[in-house]
C-alpha cells in the first residue's frame, strides 16, 4: 500500500510540472506560443502605464507597412519582447512583426537613459506588412524588472490606418 501511495505522490508531483512557455529554448516554439496566447486572449489594453505605444502606417509597393513604437519608459524594462499580429493571417507562412524573440541581443529601456551599444534604447520599433489600408493590430509586450524576478506581459489592441497626406 505504501508503494502505491508513493507512486501516486510522484505522479502527482510530475504532472504539476508544466512549461508555461516563458522559458522555451527554441525561438520558433516561443514565436508560435505567443501568437497562440494573443489569439486566445480576451481583454486588451489601448495604452500602458509603463511606456508609450503608438502605431502608424505607410503605403508600400504591394500593400501597407505598419510601425509600432514602444518608447518613453516610465520604469526600467529589461529583456523586452514585442510581437504584433492581425487576426486571420497565417503567421506560419508570414512573419509577424516582432523583436526580442529571435535575436540573441536583449532590448532594454530605462527612463532617461540610452546606450545602444550596451542594449539600452530610447525606444523600440517593430514593423509588419498588411494588405489592408486599415487594420486592427493585436500586440504582445513582455518585459522584466532589473533583477529578472518579475515578468510583466501586456496585451494591446490598436487600430492603424493609412492616411494620405
Amino acid at each position: 500500500m505504501k508503494k502505491i501511495l508513493i507512486l501516486f505522490c510522484i505522479l502527482l508531483c510530475l504532472s504539476g510540472c508544466q512549461d508555461d512557455g516563458k522559458q522555451m529554448a527554441n525561438p520558433d516554439d516561443r514565436y508560435l506560443y505567443i501568437i497562440e496566447m494573443i489569439n486566445e486572449h480576451e481583454s486588451f489594453q489601448t495604452a500602458s502605464n509603463y511606456f508609450d505605444i503608438e502605431t502608424e502606417m505607410a503605403k508600400i509597393e504591394n500593400g501597407y507597412r505598419y510601425y509600432i513604437t514602444v518608447d518613453n519608459p516610465r520604469i526600467a524594462m529589461y529583456d523586452i519582447e514585442i510581437l504584433a499580429i492581425e487576426k486571420n493571417v497565417d503567421y506560419r507562412t508570414n512573419m509577424a512583426a516582432n523583436v526580442g524573440i529571435f535575436e540573441d541581443k536583449e532590448y532594454n529601456m530605462v527612463p532617461n537613459q540610452a546606450n545602444p551599444e550596451q542594449g539600452f534604447f530610447k525606444g523600440v520599433v517593430v514593423s509588419g506588412v498588411s494588405k489592408n489600408p486599415s487594420t486592427t493590430l493585436y500586440i504582445f509586450v513582455q518585459f522584466k524588472n532589473a533583477d529578472y524576478s518579475i515578468v510583466r506581459s501586456e496585451y494591446y489592441q490598436l487600430d492603424v490606418s493609412y492616411e494620405e497626406e
